[in-house]
C-alpha cells in the first residue's frame, strides 16, 4: 500500500459540486456553532449561578433538536429536500441573531436564551436530518466512505479548534459578538446551500409491491426486514447508551488521578486526537473489502478501550485509551454512514436519519444516567468497565448472529468521470443507496447548541 493511499480520500470534492457546498457550508458553520456553544454556556451560567441552569439549556437543545429531527425525517422524504434545508439553516440563523440581541442589551433575559435555544434546537433538528437525506445523491456509490470520513474530520477539527477560539472571543468581547458571529456564518451557510439543485423526494413502491403512506414507522418496517440496517440499528443504540463514559472524566481524575482542570482537558480532548488520525489517514478505510467485518471489529475495539480507560491508574495510560476509543469509533463512524446509506431506499432516507437521530440524542442522555448510577453501585472506574464489557460483547453478539452485518460489502471504487452537469443525479438503484447519521452529528455533528 502506497502511503498516499493513507490520506483522507477527497474524491468526493473533486467529483461532486454539490457536496463541495455542503462540506463548506458545514466547516463554516461548525466553527461557528462551537464558539457559540462556549458562551451560550457561559452566559446562562452567568444568568443562573447554577450548573443546573446550563443542564437545562442543554435538555432543551436535546429535546428540541430530537422533535425537529423527528419531523425533519419526515419532511425531508415528501417534500423537496433543498427547501427544507434552506428554510432551516435560515430559521437557525435568525436564533442565534436572537441571542445575539439578548446579549446586547443591558439586562438579558434567561427565558429569551432558552426560547432562542428551542428554536435553533428545531432548525438543528430539520436541517442535520434534510443535510443526511440528500448526501447520498451528491457522490458515486462508491464515494460514501469517503464523503463519510471527510465528514467525520470537519466535525472533530471542529470539536477541537472551534470551542478554543470561542473562548478566546468570549474573553475579549464578551457572549453578544460570539453569537452575532455565529449568526453571520450560519447565514453564509444558507448562501452557499443556494447552489443546490432542486432536490426532490423519490416516491416509489416498497419492497412488497405498495405505495410508501409516508409514516414514520415505514423506516423501522424496513429494518427489521433488512439484516445489515436491523444489525447496525441494534449495535448503535447498545453503543449509543453504554459508550465512553465522558460524565465520569471529572470524577476519575479527582479520585484517581489526583490532577486538576489541565488533566480533565487532556482527557475531553484524548478521543477527539484518535479520531482526528484516524479521519486523516481514512483512505484505508474507505478501500476496505471488507466494510462489515471491519466496522464490527472497530466496535469491539472501542469496547476494549473503554475497558482499558476504566483500569487505567495513570492518566498517560487513560489518555492513550480514550484515544484508541475515539480511533476505534471515527472507524465504526465512517463505515456505518457508508452501510446505511447503501442499504436504505431514497424513499426513506429522511426517516432512517431521523431514526437514527434520535437514537443517539436519547442513547447520550440516557447513558449518562445509566453510567452514573452504576458509579453510585461500585465506582466511576467499575463503571468504566462495564460499559466496556457490554459494548465488546454486543459487537460479538452481532457479528455471530446478524451474519448479513458481518458480510455486507460496498461498491468498489469505479472510473473517475468528469463532474456530472449541475442538476444531474448520480444513478442509484432503490435499494442501492442511503443515509447514515455521520456524529452526527454527533454532536459533532448534533453540537449543543446548533447543526
Amino acid at each position: 500500500m502506497r502511503a498516499s493511499d493513507l490520506l483522507v480520500d477527497i474524491g468526493p470534492l473533486r467529483t461532486s459540486r454539490d457536496f463541495r457546498a455542503i462540506f463548506i457550508a458545514r466547516v463554516v458553520s461548525l466553527f461557528g456553532l462551537g464558539m457559540a456553544t462556549v458562551a451560550l454556556s457561559k452566559q446562562v451560567y452567568d444568568l443562573t449561578g447554577s450548573t443546573f441552569g446550563v443542564a437545562v439549556s442543554s435538555m432543551i437543545m436535546s429535546v428540541t433538536v430530537l422533535l425537529g429531527s423527528l419531523w425533519g425525517g419526515w419532511a425531508a422524504d415528501r417534500m423537496d429536500r433543498r427547501k427544507l434545508i434552506l428554510w432551516a439553516r435560515a430559521s437557525a440563523a435568525l436564533a442565534f441573531a436572537g441571542l445575539a440581541v439578548n446579549a446586547f442589551t443591558p439586562e438579558p433575559q434567561l427565558w429569551a436564551v432558552y426560547l432562542c435555544v428551542a428554536w435553533d434546537g428545531l432548525a438543528t433538528g430539520v436541517s442535520v436530518t434534510a443535510l443526511m437525506a440528500v448526501a447520498p445523491t451528491l457522490v458515486r456509490p462508491d464515494q460514501l466512505p469517503a464523503a463519510g470520513a471527510l465528514i467525520s474530520l470537519t466535525g472533530e477539527i471542529g470539536s477541537v479548534a472551534a470551542p478554543f477560539l470561542g473562548g478566546v472571543l468570549l474573553a475579549l468581547a464578551g457572549p453578544a459578538p460570539v453569537f452575532a458571529f455565529t449568526a453571520v456564518t450560519t447565514g453564509v451557510t444558507t448562501l452557499l446551500l443556494l447552489r443546490l439543485r432542486p432536490l426532490p423526494p423519490v416516491a416509489d413502491d416498497d419492497e412488497d409491491g405498495a405505495e410508501d403512506s409516508g409514516s414514520p414507522l415505514a423506516a423501522f418496517r424496513f429494518a427489521v426486514r433488512n439484516r445489515v440496517v436491523g444489525g447496525l440499528l441494534a449495535l448503535g443504540g447498545i453503543n449509543a447508551l453504554f459508550n465512553m463514559p465522558v460524565v465520569l472524566f471529572p470524577e476519575m481524575v479527582d479520585k484517581r488521578f489526583g490532577g486538576g482542570d489541565v488533566m480533565l482537558g487532556l482527557l475531553y480532548t484524548a478521543p477527539a486526537v484518535g479520531a482526528i488520525l484516524v479521519s486523516a489517514t481514512s483512505g484505508w478505510i474507505t478501500r476496505a473489502a471488507r466494510p462489515g467485518r471491519l466496522l464490527l471489529t472497530a466496535a469491539f475495539v472501542g469496547g476494549l478501550a473503554i475497558i482499558g480507560f476504566g483500569l487505567s491508574g495513570g492518566v498517560v495510560v487513560a489518555f492513550a485509551t480514550l484515544a484508541v476509543g475515539g480511533a476505534a469509533g471515527t472507524v465504526y463512524e465512517i463505515l456505518e454512514y457508508a452501510l446505511v446509506q447503501h442499504n436504505t431506499p431514497d424513499r426513506l432516507r429522511g426517516r432512517m436519519v431521523s431514526v437514527l437521530t434520535a437514537q443517539g440524542t436519547t442513547g447520550d442522555v440516557v447513558g449518562d444516567v445509566e453510567v452514573a448510577l452504576v458509579a453510585k453501585w461500585f465506582s466511576p472506574a467499575g463503571a468504566a468497565v462495564v460499559n466496556g464489557v457490554v459494548c465488546a460483547a454486543a459487537a460479538v453478539v452481532v457479528a455471530l448472529t446478524v451474519p448479513g452485518l458481518r458480510k455486507a460489502t460496498l461498491p468498489r471504487e469505479e472510473p473517475e468521470d468528469d463532474e456530472p452537469p449541475a442538476g444531474d443525479l448520480v444513478a442509484v438503484t432503490p435499494a442501492g443507496t442511503g443515509l447514515t447519521t455521520g456524529k452526527p452529528l454527533t454532536a459533532e455533528d448534533l453540537p449543543p447548541a446548533g447543526g
